[in-house]
């Protein structure tokens, strides 16, 4: 399943699927270009990034288990839901445009845990490739960055069940105050995708992060995607985040998920799921 395209499939996405990346690439080039003379002149760039990790978790770490919303809970409509995912930076070497170049790993699973024998539903891995760039305010303080990756996303399932794509993904994360971070990603498919011919029917081509901190052991957080459609598909997940204490990035941590895409097994089924756990959290850009 983790078997990448020949190089010749890169050339056939179309200007339509990369028209939201071109748009975002264009609002971020007039603060990308503000900000280069400031990091190259004092080398600010260069030291802040030998300060960040070369390893460290990528994304929301979690463990969580609930079930469906409006249903009487039992063992088919309940589970377990874990997320894992690491960042290493492979080389601190600035490359072109202030860039370093990454690779991350992030898996999800869906795990019956309430049926006999235990079955995993669904796992997708999703591993990529690609060039980072922080960013830093005025004071010399990372307050966000951009990431551009090529992306593989599968299952690694077979013959029906078998879900796999190929995505470029361009992201860009902003911290606009010590109590409220956004980010913006967009993604173009590459070549085809393997029993999910309607993938972006279905996710869309992007999705909007925006997390809300109102005092500093609780963060409040949207993900939204929504598809180039006029109903309603999409999804929406919302989650609450209670931190132990300022010492740990370990948080209790409630979850709710609704709308399609949760899994690549079943992403045209509505999920509404409620689930709660512990999470371990990514705080680079808040600690």
């Amino acid at each position: 399943m983790l078997g990448f395209l020949p190089f010749a499939n890169l050339l056939k996405v179309s200007y339509q699927k990369i028209f939201s990346a071109i748009i975002l690439i264009g609002c971020l080039s007039t603060s990308l270009n503000a900000q280069n003379d400031t990091d190259q002149d004092d080398g600010r760039y260069q030291k802040e990034l030998s300060k960040t990790p070369s390893f460290s978790i990528y994304g929301d770490n979690y463990f969580v288990t609930g079930t469906r919303i409006n249903e009487s809970p039992n063992s088919q409509n309940s589970d377990a839901k874990y997320q894992l995912g690491f960042k290493q930076i492979i080389s601190r070497d600035l490359l072109p445009f202030d860039t370093h170049l990454f690779f991350t790993y992030q898996q999800i699973s869906f795990w019956d845990i309430y049926q006999d024998s235990f079955p995993f539903r669904d796992t997708n891995y999703n591993p990529s490739i690609g060039l980072g760039r922080l960013l830093f305010d005025k004071a010399g303080e990372i307050n966000g960055g951009l990431w551009f990756a090529f992306e593989h996303q599968s299952n690694g399932r077979d013959e029906e069940d078998s879900r796999s794509w190929n995505y470029f993904s361009l992201l860009y994360y902003k911290a606009f105050s010590d109590k409220f971070h956004s980010s913006l990603e967009a993604w173009a498919p590459i070549g085809t995708k393997d029993g999910n011919q309607d993938l972006l029917e279905y996710i869309g081509y992007g999705e909007l992060t925006a997390t809300w901190r109102p005092t500093d052991i609780l963060f409040i957080e949207g993900k939204f995607r929504k598809a180039l459609r006029a109903d309603w598909r999409g999804s929406a997940q919302i989650s609450v985040n209670l931190r132990y204490s300022k010492r740990t990035n370990q948080f209790l941590y409630l979850q709710y998920f609704v709308g399609q895409g949760e899994s690549m097994l079943d992403y045209r089924m509505n999920s509404n799921f409620l689930r709660i756990g512990i999470v371990f959290k990514d705080l680079l850009f808040w600690d």
